[in-house]
């Protein structure tokens, strides 16, 4: 019994360590400040063309 206790352990340990990587990979590839620094909206209405 308790090696089915250590395997669901470790197994819930796997899948939240591949889970967090998972996110943490996804939130740097979606980081929403670049597109501001790439593409800067102008507050200014006489810049409009």
């Amino acid at each position: 019994m308790g090696l089915w206790w250590i395997t669901l352990i470790g197994l819930i340990v796997i899948l939240l360590v591949a889970g967090g990587t998972i996110v943490y990979f996804l939130r740097q590839a979606f980081n929403s400040e670049d597109s501001s620094r790439v593409d800067k909206i102008s507050t200014n209405d006489s810049e409009k063309s």
